[in-house]
């Protein structure tokens, strides 16, 4: 080890025994050891110099910078430095230090192999620092889900929203403490483990039996009308939202926005479909606010964001969105579209009237939207008539669609 070589170590689970002799080696031999309290008490007590890391990450950037060429230097990373870890928060903020990194064993291989589950039969998520990471999504999307947690999202909480998943069969298991004398090892529902009282220190393991039960486990275009809790506010229907989630051109982690949720039908395709992304779903009418959370909770999702209030004046100042959705625009039309500034963006516009339709192309056009595209779906749906089948048309719609680069 010389100066010029500053190491990230990963320290393993917490328990000293875990550590392996050249990281052993390593921290006894440098100058400066960086690292959280506990971390610096159990790993480096002899320390030469110590870096506390206590007030957040930023801190420590300047003091690598000053000292990484002139002493030896180590930053001690708990678990396995290519898990949810310091070492890419340095790499990429100091690019130009040559960091050598030597991985540890994290406490998610500890509670794996208590629980004989293998690592690539896994999605792994942290809640540690956030406080959604669209949980409920990936649990019903998966058949094992490891949670990292940490402040508010300890496993009672996490598990309570879980009870969100009526139609999920959950089993949790909590790995808390583990590799010290005071581990704990806890499998339950997410009721039990809702009831129950969990250490800081916990990772979890939530399996579920049977993804396929979730209530569209069908790639989300067109979902059935009749899965959703209908009222007296009008819906778009399977076909046109087959059409409108095409357009929209969804990825895995898009960012839309909608406005006029309506029932939340195509708000609920939108979400499926960027089911690691995020919508962000406007609507005037309290009654469909009502029935579009009813419809939101139906189907567990959490990357929903519900709001009531009327476009543009309600469009959040801050969003950072790379679709929108415009189903009712209570006659703001064009001032929406101008209201959703001049950065690259994809717009979809549903109209069933001839103005509408003109006064969304051209409100397209005026703001630098090209590749501008309108689609009439006419539709007809079969209906029993006796012993036989009618087709009953339904109310044609136009989509308009946009692109700004």
């Amino acid at each position: 080890m010389n100066g010029q070589t500053p190491y990230i170590i990963g320290v393993g689970p917490g328990d000293p025994g875990f550590l392996y002799p050249i990281a052993r080696e390593l921290i006894d031999r440098a100058d400066i050891v960086i690292g959280g309290r506990r971390q610096l008490a159990e790993f480096a007590p002899k320390a030469q110099e110590t870096f506390i890391i206590d007030k957040g990450l930023a801190a420590v950037l300047p003091f690598i910078r000053a000292n990484w060429q002139a002493k030896r230097l180590v930053v001690l990373a708990s678990g396995d430095t290519g898990l949810f870890s310091i070492r890419a928060y340095l790499q990429n903020r100091l690019p130009e230090v040559p960091f050598a990194v030597l991985p540890g064993i994290s406490s998610l291989q500890c509670l794996l192999a208590r629980c004989n589950v293998n690592l690539n039969d896994l999605k792994i998520i942290s809640l540690h620092g956030t406080a959604n990471a669209n949980l409920q999504n990936t649990v019903m999307l998966n058949r094992c889900t490891a949670v990292f947690c940490g402040g508010e999202n300890s496993p009672q909480n996490v598990a309570a929203r879980l009870l969100r998943l009526p139609f999920a069969n959950l089993e949790i298991t909590v790995g808390e403490n583990l590799t010290y004398p005071e581990e704990r090892v806890t499998t339950g529902t997410p009721a039990e483990i809702a009831a129950g009282s969990f250490g800081e220190l916990s990772v979890m393991l939530i399996k579920n039996a049977d993804p396929a039960a979730r209530p569209w486990p069908y790639l989300p275009a067109g979902i059935a009308d009749e899965k959703f809790t209908r009222g007296d506010v009008p819906m778009t229907k399977s076909e046109v939202r087959a059409v409108i989630t095409a357009k929209l051109r969804l990825t895995p982690t898009s960012r839309l926005l909608e406005i006029g949720s309506g029932t939340g039908s195509v708000t609920i395709e939108a979400a499926l479909a960027a089911w690691a992304g995020s919508v962000v779903s406007l609507e005037k009418n309290p009654a469909a606010v009502a029935l579009c959370r009813e419809n939101l909770a139906r189907f567990g999702l959490d990357n929903v964001t519900l709001l009531e209030g009327e476009a543009p004046a309600a469009i959040p100042a801050d969003g950072q969105f790379d679709r929108v959705f415009i189903g009712g625009s209570g006659g703001n039309l064009a001032a929406i579209v101008a209201a959703l500034g001049k950065g690259p963006l994809r717009v979809v516009i549903s109209a069933i009237t001839l103005e509408s339709v003109g006064e969304a192309l051209a409100a397209l056009a005026q703001n630098g939207f090209a590749d501008i595209e309108a689609v009439q779906i006419t539709a007809a749906k079969s209906r029993p008539a006796g012993q036989k089948h009618l087709m009953l048309g339904l109310n044609p719609v136009t989509i308009i669609s946009g692109e700004r680069k």
